[in-house]
């Protein structure tokens, strides 16, 4: 009921354009570097020089005031205790970097949940060794989230870069047995999710990669096109890809229901054709809903914003919450599609979360549009 509650202060708060409560979610990004090369990578890609696809990404990392890339702990609990107190209830462990390079991770997913959190990982699943699943088990986790981009071994080091292939076998191996301590001590959490950005790299393996999900006993497996940058075209789903993966989604699909698997193949396509309009087609409420937290301390408008609206080293998290400039950014954010100006250095055309937008926008008119006149 207190989820159902913050749910519908959240909703109150756009409507009105006041600030009742906190955000629903946060992503916080307790490391920004990675062990990872992923070609898709819009900030770490084996495709780039330096870090940052685009010049948003490029300009914020050369010109931040803090440079670490790595939070420090004591500031992590700062932040997160004063998320508590916006009425915040689920944090989610992802970002621009590798989660598990940080030396005090499980600490900081304890803590979250001795806050009361829902809390979520999201990580490549290199160093998901057994022991260190054994103690995010001990802390209560409640969401595994695999970056796993691949159904086989065979195309697994192509997407990775500077990965091994046999590194994918290991990270299902481990991922089984997860599966398997879970049930021996009669657990359910934390839910496995399997996550996959399709290119022509592996656009073949829409099927495995839901038997990976099975295998693994994920409760969802989320397919994702890839969302191209410059230097990363000679990577996009072609016409003949796009035709295998819909004949493939017939069987993916029946194996997501047959296994009780959550699965957005249905909006894959929609996103696809999203991506070429190129437009803004909906209000946007994620900036009252998620904003993104990065290892130094600045706080992001949302997950693809390099807009900084505040650092937790300097101002508390509730205070940057109710400040005036992020009320600033959420209104130019609810008025975009009319307007067709994006939150600055934000990716917005393109998001996918734009499809979310689009739902809100049709189910909840007219209200929206007395929100957004």
């Amino acid at each position: 009921m207190d989820n159902v509650g913050q749910y519908m202060r959240v909703a109150l708060g756009v409507l009105t354009r006041r600030v009742i409560t906190g955000p629903l979610s946060v992503d916080v990004s307790i490391v920004d570097a990675c062990n990872y090369r992923c070609i898709m990578c819009w900030e770490h890609s084996s495709e780039l020089e330096g870090w940052g696809a685009d010049e948003k990404a490029r300009s914020y990392h050369e010109n931040k005031k803090y440079k670490d890339k790595m939070m420090d702990f004591e500031l992590f609990k700062s932040f997160a205790s004063s998320l508590k107190k916006t009425g915040c209830r689920r944090m989610t462990f992802s970002g621009i970097g590798e989660p598990l390079l940080h030396k005090r991770a499980v600490d900081a997913v304890a803590y979250g949940k001795q806050l009361g959190m829902h809390v979520r990982l999201t990580t490549n699943g290199s160093l998901l060794g057994r022991e260190i699943i054994e103690e995010l088990i001990s802390t209560g986790l409640d969401d595994l989230s695999i970056s796993l981009n691949a159904g086989s071994s065979e195309e697994y080091g192509a997407v990775h870069a500077n990965q091994e292939d046999i590194v994918f076998r290991q990270i299902m191996d481990n991922l089984i047995w997860l599966n398997e301590y879970k049930k021996k001590k009669g657990l359910t959490a934390p839910h496995i999710h399997l996550s996959h950005v399709v290119s022509n790299l592996n656009s073949h393996r829409a099927v495995e990669m839901m038997e990976s999900g099975v295998a693994s006993g994920a409760v969802s497996v989320n397919y994702r096109p890839l969302h191209t940058f410059p230097h990363i075209e000679k990577y996009a789903l072609g016409e003949a890809d796009l035709e295998k993966l819909r004949s493939s989604f017939i069987e993916t699909g029946r194996l997501a229901e047959a296994n009780g698997i959550d699965t957005n193949i249905d909006e894959f396509e929609q996103l696809i054709d999203y991506r070429k309009v190129n437009d803004i087609p909906a209000p946007c409420i994620i900036g009252w809903v998620a904003p993104f937290v990065l290892a130094n301390g600045d706080v992001m408008h949302c997950v693809v914003s390099r807009e900084v609206v505040g650092n937790i080293n300097e101002t508390s998290f509730e205070d940057i919450w109710m400040s005036p400039s992020r009320k600033r950014l959420n209104g130019m954010a609810l008025r975009m599609h009319r307007t067709g100006v994006p939150v600055p250095n934000t990716r917005c055309e393109g998001c996918e979360r734009m499809l979310q937008n689009t739902r809100i926008l049709k189910y909840l008119w007219p209200l929206w549009g007395k929100a957004t006149s």
